[in-house]
């Protein structure tokens, strides 16, 4: 799934790149995702999107 796809799952109300720089910092801030907001590729794996909602919750 993109990251800009899912930023908006999280944040349908603002623009896509403002959604994707307040998920980015949501996963810096949690230990168990800060990896992902690090990532320098535009997509994250199933395993990973896993991850991001077991933590964050489904959006």
């Amino acid at each position: 799934m993109g990251r800009t796809e899912l930023a908006q799952r999280y944040f349908p109300y603002i623009q896509p790149q403002s959604a994707w720089h307040k998920l980015r910092s949501l996963l810096a801030d949690n230990p168990d995702l800060a990896h992902l907001a690090r990532l320098s590729r535009r997509t994250f794996l199933p395993a990973e999107v896993h991850l991001i909602f077991q933590r964050l919750g489904q959006p």
